[in-house]
């Protein structure tokens, strides 16, 4: 999966063992996944559904190892995951969704459209090299930085700006605590790359950042860039993002990157580029739609 990533970004950071097993806990295994493996015995291929019954919507993910491309394991792999994703949502009120991320221009791209999916959304990869010093961060009067605590209540705290600072996200759905926080409170979670700011004793915003290693070096990654939406147009997330800038800088970090919506109707990909951030891949999302009780290869 990590071989997968990095033929189609280069800049993309390797996803850990951790991650990987918090993703597959939420997937029935035995149903809902497959590997491809070659005739040496090594993973060719791999894919995976996750439904989402109350959205009527199925995500599929499937990966090839660039050594084993052109030998039919995405087209076999996707037929599986739409033949399943039929099954989950069979006896669902209206059509089902499935639903699909691949980078632009590129086979899987055409594998998808041949199969009658369409591009709903464009979310972009972005990076900036930490080969100079960042920009100094201006804060508005009354704000202040801080890094997290890491206690239990303060977590809850950041998880509410998250919320509301995503709240009128494209295609966003309220994420209860649990799930949010089994996404980000990974094995060696270190609170003090979780920058807070505050404005009057509230919670204003908070970049959510880590460590990632690109290409065997160490690099920034900023999960989450979250400004409440009553202190925004302040300059927050901008002094936010800076501030991680320095702080990575300041750990030896050779790079920062972090995804976002193209189309973000804050205006956050722009904010980005202003900061000095550049695009390194796009990637689509595609979407088709299952009429339910319809097997996907009739």
């Amino acid at each position: 999966m990590n071989a997968a990533g990095r033929a189609g970004d280069a800049t993309a950071g390797a996803q850990t063992v951790d991650e990987y097993l918090r993703v597959w806990s939420r997937v029935d295994t035995d149903q809902d996944a497959w590997v491809v493996t070659s005739p040496d015995g090594g993973v060719a291929g791999y894919g995976h559904v996750v439904a989402e019954p109350h959205e009527n919507r199925v995500h599929v993910d499937a990966y090839t190892h660039p050594a084993h491309q052109g030998a039919g394991i995405g087209t076999t792999l996707l037929e599986r995951a739409e033949e399943r994703a039929a099954a989950l949502t069979a006896g669902a009120d209206g059509p089902a969704h499935l639903v699909n991320y691949v980078y632009l221009d590129g086979a899987s791209e055409r594998l998808l459209r041949a199969r009658g999916y369409r591009r709903t959304r464009v979310h972009q990869r972005m990076a900036i090299a930490l080969d100079r010093p960042p920009a100094t961060p201006e804060w508005a009067d009354g704000v202040t930085l801080r890094p997290c605590t890491g206690s239990a209540e303060e977590l809850r705290r950041v998880h509410a700006c998250a919320e509301d600072a995503f709240g009128d996200r494209w295609g966003r759905t309220p994420r209860p605590y649990e799930e949010w926080a089994d996404d980000l409170l990974y094995d060696g979670f270190d609170p003090s790359l979780w920058l807070l700011a505050e404005r009057s004793g509230h919670l204003a915003g908070a970049a959510l950042c880590r460590f990632r290693d690109v290409e065997g070096r160490s690099a920034g990654e900023v999960g989450q860039l979250a400004v409440g939406r009553e202190h925004r147009r302040l300059g927050i997330g901008r002094a936010l993002l800076l501030s991680a800038f320095a702080l990575f800088a300041e750990r030896g970090a050779v790079s920062v990157g972090l995804d976002v919506d193209s189309e973000s109707p804050t205006g956050a990909h722009l904010l980005y580029a202003r900061a000095g951030m550049s695009v390194t891949v796009s990637i689509g999302q595609f979407e088709r739609e299952l009429p339910t009780g319809v097997r996907a290869e009739e």
